[in-house]
């Protein structure tokens, strides 16, 4: 074992995974893969992970001639007005208002029909929901960690639910 010139241990062990730790990103993720084509009008889907996730991408399926009007948004909060989303996916889906946090604060990504959207992002849990007056279809692809979610916070704040300073 490494000591410095104290005879202290410099290196005790091999580091764990975390959220802060190079190697659980350097490494190719696992594949995780999702979806829905029930998603109706106002409602939010919640996508919850088995781990944390390194890569995201979202896809509007939505069939269809193409029309901006078809896009679904994603987010990483449910919004503030919509009762505790606890269940992934169709049934889970709840009542998201345009008024809320996350809508009227701009804390989404669009995507129009047939379009995509991938990040680089960890994260435990994503947000869909659709205000296109239609049913819409997604599928989801996360490049998974090692790291358990119940080490990921809860993303709240600047960006996610609140306006910036």
């Amino acid at each position: 074992m490494a000591t410095d010139p104290n005879n202290n241990v410099v290196f005790p062990g091999a580091p764990s995974v975390g959220l802060r730790n190079v190697g659980s990103y350097q490494v190719s993720g696992v594949p995780w893969v999702t979806g829905s084509d029930n998603l109706a009008n106002a409602k939010v889907h919640m996508i919850e992970f088995p781990y944390v996730t390194k890569k995201l991408t979202v896809l509007n399926i939505t069939a269809g001639p193409v029309d901006s009007s078809a896009a679904i948004l994603v987010h990483f909060a449910s919004g503030s007005g919509t009762a505790a989303v606890t269940i992934p996916g169709d049934s889970g889906a709840k009542t998201i208002a345009p008024g809320s946090d996350v809508i009227a604060g701009f804390h989404y990504a669009p995507i129009l029909l047939s379009g995509s959207l991938e990040m680089n992002v960890k994260c435990k849990k994503a947000y869909i929901s659709n205000f296109n007056g239609a049913t819409s279809a997604y599928v989801v692809i996360a490049e998974l960690t090692n790291i358990p979610t119940s080490r990921m916070p809860h993303l709240t704040g600047s960006g996610i639910t609140d306006s910036p300073v």
